[in-house]
């Protein structure tokens, strides 16, 4: 019962409304100009405030302020010359999770409210508020996502994924330190940096591998010839163990629109081993452009990102 009773007396606690705060006409600047925490409660929210001449302009400074909370600089855990030289995609991967901390931070944003206002010569101050429970659930989820499709990259283990495997625990590692910051406590990964390196450094490098481009625009057999680098393949002319073929067929379909043309563009990437075929993957798309080639180049995203997430599905290790 006393439990309870301490239990029922936290949760009285957390209704009382704040105290009245003092108006914007009053002479007397408020504390939580300069105190936030002297309005918010702190174990629920986060608070930050701003200024500003106009009205807007205290509201989105209050916010930027309020996401000053939230930026680190994204930093690659420290590498010798050797992994380096075998990670030339580091800078890339940098960038790409960058932008996508920056989409997930943003959608916790849109959460914000303004609690206060306050005017006084000339300049406007706004409270802006951003509830934990919300924010950190946001997050939750997407870290959530970010767990699943590491333990599936994980489980295939496959060196033609280690740019998306290392790219996702980034990620993953840099948006649970928001998380921590909103909840109070992180979630650790299972997947630690030292258990994707140790793998890495027990697969063959340097493994010969034979490229028979067909038909293809140069960037996708670039995109291809990139993976394969990265993933420790040397390409070779000629015959090897393993080879990759690369074919694209294009399909001109009727189309009544005049000055347009629509096409059809197949990719179809052959794995084999010791001569024998081990697997296909085939991906279509049908896009309309003023030239075959002006069609070519709508599609160079949809292939692009296709071999980059199954070019792992041939088997090639």
């Amino acid at each position: 019962m006393k439990i309870i009773f301490i239990l029922l007396f936290l949760s009285s606690c957390g209704l009382i409304p704040p105290k009245p705060q003092l108006s914007e006409n009053s002479s007397e600047t408020p504390s939580w100009v300069y105190s936030p925490y002297d309005f918010c409660h702190q174990p629920s929210e986060l608070c930050a405030t701003g200024e500003s001449k106009s009205l807007k302009g205290a509201d989105a400074e209050a916010v930027k302020n309020l996401a000053s909370i939230f930026e680190s600089h994204l930093k690659v855990v420290s590498l010798s010359e050797n992994s380096q030289q075998d990670f030339p995609w580091l800078g890339v991967v940098r960038q790409e999770v960058e932008r996508s901390l920056q989409e997930s931070v943003s959608q916790i944003f849109e959460t914000v409210t303004i609690k206060k206002h306050f005017q006084s010569s000339g300049m406007i101050y706004s409270l802006a508020s951003l509830d934990r429970e919300k924010s950190s659930e946001l997050i939750g989820q997407r870290l959530s996502k970010l767990d699943d499709e590491l333990n599936a990259l994980w489980s295939k283990r496959r060196r033609t994924n280690l740019r998306r495997i290392f790219r996702t625990f980034l990620e993953r590692d840099k948006l649970n330190e928001k998380y921590s910051i909103l909840s109070g406590h992180p979630r650790p990964s299972k997947l630690t940096y030292a258990d994707i390196i140790e793998w890495r450094q027990t697969q063959p490098r340097f493994e010969p591998l034979a490229l028979r481009i067909g038909q293809a625009p140069i960037w996708m057999s670039d995109k291809i010839k990139d993976l394969l680098t990265e993933a420790g393949f040397k390409i070779v002319k000629g015959d090897a163990e393993k080879a990759i073929s690369l074919n694209v067929d294009s399909i001109k379909e009727f189309l009544t629109l005049s000055g347009f043309e629509k096409y059809t563009f197949t990719m179809n990437i052959t794995s084999f081993e010791k001569g024998e075929r081990t697997k296909i993957l085939s991906a279509s798309e049908t896009v309309t452009g003023k030239s075959q080639a002006d069609a070519l180049l709508k599609v160079k995203n949809f292939f692009t990102e296709y071999i980059d997430r199954h070019l792992s599905d041939l088997d090639l290790d």
